[in-house]
């Protein structure tokens, strides 16, 4: 092979890196709301680049996807605060006896309280949070709200559910933002919800009831 053929292979493998470099919260968040709703994730785990960390940069990251895929333009800072946040209520310091999606949206309330949104703004992340794993197709409360429902559920689906996303497409966002840890972490905390809130459990996925 010509000096040509080794230079275009040595290009595709550069190229193949960058489109499977990790990602990092850090990179991803730069708005001071975005920035603030990290480190509150982070305060509440412990630690920074955990499990639950990972799986809201993936589940942003797959609601980007499909939001690209269906032509449509969401307002990417609150799609990232409702990403980072969603699962948030799982944790002590923003658990409560409630669903822990309510605790997570109350939490968001709070952290985007100092940055001046709009109240139908605020509501509309809140809605993402709390209303991640309804049953039901959100899109009536915002394209952001059933974006962050439909990227969760491809996680937690481990891509059984993809929603016409290519497998291609989600293997690399995992292989850019690694899962380890992710299946165990979410048993852990559901675990401790089940012993000190078992009666809020039922109200995860319908947290006003059928309405």
């Amino acid at each position: 092979p010509d000096a040509g053929s080794h230079r275009s292979r040595a290009a595709r493998k550069h190229a193949l890196g960058q489109t499977v470099a990790v990602a990092h919260a850090d990179e991803i968040a730069t708005t001071p709301a975005e920035l603030a709703c990290l480190f509150a994730v982070r305060d509440l785990c412990g630690a920074a680049d955990g499990p639950i960390e990972r799986h809201s940069v993936r589940v942003y990251l797959l609601a980007t996807t499909l939001a690209d895929h269906a032509g449509l333009q969401p307002d990417r800072e609150l799609l990232l605060c409702a990403a980072l946040l969603h699962d948030a209520g799982l944790y002590p310091g923003a658990a409560t006896k409630r669903a822990y999606v309510t605790d997570g949206a109350d939490l968001a309330r709070r952290v985007l309280a100092p940055f001046g949104w709009p109240a139908v703004r605020v509501e509309r992340c809140f809605d993402a949070v709390e209303r991640h794993h309804e049953p039901r197709s959100q899109w009536a409360r915002g394209d952001e709200v059933e974006l962050i429902r439909r990227a969760d559920l491809i996680e937690v689906s481990q891509t059984l559910v993809r929603f016409g996303l290519a497998r291609a497409e989600i293997k690399a966002i995992r292989k850019r933002v690694p899962v380890d840890g992710f299946v165990g972490e979410v048993a852990k905390q559901l675990l401790v919800a089940a012993r000190r809130r078992p009666l809020s459990l039922w109200r995860i996925a319908l947290p006003h009831g059928r309405r």
